[in-house]
């Protein structure tokens, strides 16, 4: 695994953008954009197992998350600076070319992959969607918008296991994961705060101004999913709300070209977690099947 960073700009000046790669340069990418509180580290049980069978896998910590900078207004907080970044960084890791990369996208990440595919000349040539679409019900925006105003601190990320925990069979729930995989979520959703040494959420709280203004951006994403005829294939949980079917039977109408691959993920609900083998593997076969509609 790199890490590296990369410059962005903003209207407030240039800020840094950390990202992680896996794979060689020559293997074809897989971009990976993470949920509006996750990080680059969610999709490292994922990059480990796809990099030693051909694929580059670039991971981005978005502004405010992980080891990336945290902006100074909250007004950065937007989508349209979150497209500004992300253009940036495909051009940084050679994928600014139309149909360069392949496109992972987790809630947050989708939402941005759907602009991103809906443009003219995308880079993206496969588009995966974990748990999201061009809609989302008000209740999980209103229910996301408390969710991420919590505060917790912990002494150890030992004790945000049993809170997690709380999730599991409903709506929200990662689905089934080992004690391994439990303590991995908590200790890559959280950072130590050097004043005290206790371990706090890790992202920026003052994400939670902009996406009460604007949770899915200023622009309806209808209208850019009507643009994409790539290959989409869309992960849903089986008990997400987030991502209910009537959704997924309307992106399925209004599909031009390539059309929807579907896949519920059994037991969970927003988000999958993608750290079991099943789901990898599942995946892996998306991305190949990608490819083979791309070359048609």
């Amino acid at each position: 695994m790199q890490e590296k960073t990369f410059s962005s700009s903003s209207p407030d000046g240039a800020f840094n953008l950390h990202y992680k790669l896996w794979g060689d340069e020559m293997d074809h990418t897989l971009v990976c954009v993470h949920g509006l509180t996750g990080n680059s580290l969610d999709f490292r049980p994922l990059a480990e197992n796809l990099a030693p069978k051909g694929w580059r896998i670039a991971a981005i910590d978005m502004a405010g998350r992980g080891l990336s900078d945290y902006h100074d207004d909250p007004a950065h907080y937007c989508f349209a600076q979150y497209m500004n970044d992300l253009q940036n960084f495909l051009e940084v890791i050679g994928c600014n070319a139309p149909a360069s990369c392949s496109w992972l996208g987790v809630s947050m990440g989708g939402l941005l992959g759907i602009r991103m595919a809906g443009q003219e000349n995308s880079p993206i040539g496969h588009l995966i969607l974990s748990d999201v679409g061009p809609e989302v019900p008000q209740f999980d925006l209103d229910f996301i918008s408390k969710v991420i105003k919590l505060s917790p601190e912990y002494n150890d990320p030992l004790e945000a296991i049993p809170i997690l925990k709380m999730a599991k069979g409903t709506a929200y729930s990662r689905g089934p994961m080992n004690d391994e995989e439990w303590l991995y979520l908590a200790t890559t959703s959280l950072k130590k705060r050097e004043s005290d040494g206790k371990y706090i959420r890790n992202f920026d709280p003052q994400i939670a101004v902009m996406f009460d203004k604007e949770p899915l951006g200023e622009e309806e994403l209808w209208q850019y999913w009507k643009n994409i005829t790539q290959p989409v294939s869309a992960l849903r949980g089986e008990l997400s709300t987030l991502f209910p079917i009537k959704t997924l039977e309307k992106m399925r109408a209004e599909k031009k070209g390539h059309g929807v691959i579907h896949h519920t993920i059994a037991e969970s609900g927003h988000v999958p977690s993608l750290y079991r083998d099943d789901q990898i593997n599942l995946i892996e076969q998306l991305l190949r099947r990608g490819q083979e509609a791309q070359a048609e």
